[in-house]
């Protein structure tokens, strides 16, 4: 990119967040406290051995899978740190692999494999949500990188930690491309839940706050569409994502990567230096979406406590004094009765 795109974007991505200022969104979704004060904690890690963990990993799903890599928002809300776009010489598969990131932990079994502790409320989060969940560790010894799927067992519910052996001939590069792409299975469902899921965070801050994606295109018969920017009521980008992605137009990435949003042109296409076309999009949530936010909510703080609902008046409904005045009447009535008899 030229020195004058670089200057000129950043113009774009503040005249749509000025414009935006002005659009109240609609349909929020109300968050209780303790969502509230999720979203009010940091986005994203500040342990730097996790940050050099995710940078090395990124590094070579780049690299040797030719995949793209996304970093979640909240990663404290699933467990999960990131997600690699599968992509097939550069397109969209529509199929992603999430994955929790670490530190290789100094200690090793008898076998050599590492002995990493998961939260059991992470890998309840995995198992109620249908997640295949890669457990990712990085060694900054000797800078191997190593991989296992989680999966919780019976003798998970009592603890608070799970320990779960990654082998370190599971190594991390080019040969385990195949064994990912056959995890991941091409179920549009299970796709859809898993996407939900994993950005539950970032869809309760824009159903809050609403958005502006920025999105950079390459190239005419072939687009490559990369370099997303999302700006959530400040001038600066909150997140970005190196993205490089081929698709046939925005619109089916837009599908294949966010599919709980929906959104609408904020300005037109602009392009520059006949390089790169400009994407400014103003995109908030379906309402599937905001109806599953909702029913998270529900689904977390359990069944309320309600009254049993009033009864139905029928027509020849009694009130306590009618029926107090009738069995007295039944008493003087049959008394009367015995005495005459």
């Amino acid at each position: 990119m030229t020195g004058r795109l670089r200057s000129v974007i950043p113009a774009i991505a503040a005249a749509a967040v000025a414009m935006y200022r002005f659009i109240a969104p609609t349909g929020r979704v109300k968050l209780s406290r303790r969502r509230r004060r999720l979203m009010g904690t940091s986005a994203f890690h500040k342990d730097p051995a996790i940050i050099a963990a995710i940078d090395a990993v990124e590094k070579v799903f780049i690299r040797d899978f030719k995949w793209s890599f996304r970093r979640i928002s909240y990663p404290q809300e699933s467990g999960i740190d990131a997600r690699a776009e599968i992509l097939d010489n550069g397109w969209s598969a529509g199929r992603f692999l999430p994955m929790q990131i670490r530190p290789a932990p100094p200690e090793r079994d008898d076998c050599g494999n590492y002995i990493h502790q998961v939260q059991t409320c992470d890998l309840g989060y995995w198992t109620a949500h249908s997640l295949s969940v890669c457990v990712i560790l990085f060694d900054p010894d000797s800078g191997n990188v190593a991989w296992q799927w989680a999966a919780a067992t019976d003798g998970d519910h009592g603890n608070a930690e799970t320990l779960l052996a990654v082998p370190a001939s599971n190594v991390l590069d080019a040969s385990a491309r195949l064994s990912f792409e056959e995890a991941v299975l091409p179920n549009p469902q299970i796709l859809l839940r898993s996407a939900f899921a994993v950005d539950r965070a970032l869809m309760e801050r824009i159903a809050d706050e609403g958005a502006i994606f920025i999105w950079d295109e390459w190239g005419d018969f072939s687009p490559i569409f990369g370099n997303l920017r999302v700006l959530m009521g400040k001038d600066e980008p909150e997140i970005q994502v190196d993205y490089r992605i081929r698709a046939h137009n925005l619109h089916e990435l837009m599908v294949q990567l966010f599919p709980w949003a929906c959104y609408s042109y904020a300005e037109p296409i602009k392009e520059y230096s006949g390089e790169v076309a400009v994407h400014v999009l103003e995109v908030a949530l379906r309402p599937e979406a905001q109806a599953y936010l909702e029913a998270e909510e529900f689904l977390d703080a359990g069944y309320p406590e309600e009254q049993d609902p009033p009864l139905p008046e029928t027509e020849d409904y009694m009130t306590a004094e009618e029926e107090a005045a009738f069995w007295r009447s039944r008493t003087g009535s049959h008394g009367s009765d015995e005495w005459e008899n």
